[in-house]
């Protein structure tokens, strides 16, 4: 008989796209020169916990990309910038769901699944930190989709949203440059809506509860 997963862990990455790219709808300068690194290290993280030897625990993946309906937007269908980063392209098994709002839970099936998969980790990256990012923190805590009630003992559990801060960026923002409008909004959302760590303090949890060295 498998052993059920003492941690199911969901890592959330939202909108890491080609578009991005474009030298100036976002801005001149992007906040976060690590954010590239920090996602693939991230990714090897959670890919290699696939290959736990505990019986019966894998985190998931799941990526969120903008599919715009506005056609001068580098998102649109009709652009390349729709597409994933290379560095962030899905792997088979890993889920992929299309959004048009900066919530990743409007119109999409996102928290249907993590209460089917009783996500009690969910940690949270990608861009941008004061749009997209944020928005669906919010949202993630208040709909409260880490929490559930046990199925053996019915009490309910208090699961966590976790904030990768080195794994999300963003650009200026009027007078406010990059880094000012990324740390406010992980200030902001820090307490009230989500935990926040780095990339080395949440590969160090997937390490030990995945038994990986």
């Amino acid at each position: 008989m498998s052993r059920r997963p003492l941690v199911n862990d969901v890592l959330l990455l939202i909108d890491i796209q080609v578009g991005f790219d474009h030298p100036t709808y976002w801005g001149s300068r992007r906040s976060n020169q690590s954010f590239e690194t920090n996602v693939t290290k991230l990714l090897h993280g959670f890919r290699g916990a696939a290959r736990s030897p505990i019986a019966g625990t894998r985190p998931n993946v799941i990526h969120i990309y903008h599919k715009s309906l506005n056609p001068a937007s580098p998102f649109h269908p009709s652009s390349d910038g729709i597409n994933f980063q290379p560095y962030a392209t899905p792997v088979q098994g890993e889920v992929i769901i299309s959004k048009s709002v900066n919530s990743a839970f409007i119109d999409t099936n996102l928290e249907e699944m993590l209460r089917v998969l009783e996500v009690q980790r969910l940690f949270v990256a990608g861009l941008t930190t004061d749009h997209c990012v944020s928005t669906s923190v919010r949202m993630a805590a208040n709909l409260g989709v880490t929490d559930h009630l046990d199925k053996d003992t019915g009490e309910l559990v208090k699961g966590k949203i976790i904030l990768i801060e080195d794994a999300a960026a963003t650009w200026e923002r009027g007078e406010f440059d990059g880094e000012t409008v990324h740390r406010v909004q992980v200030a902001s959302l820090k307490g009230e809506f989500c935990e926040v760590a780095t990339t080395d303090e949440v590969l160090k949890m997937i390490y030990s509860a995945y038994a990986l060295t």
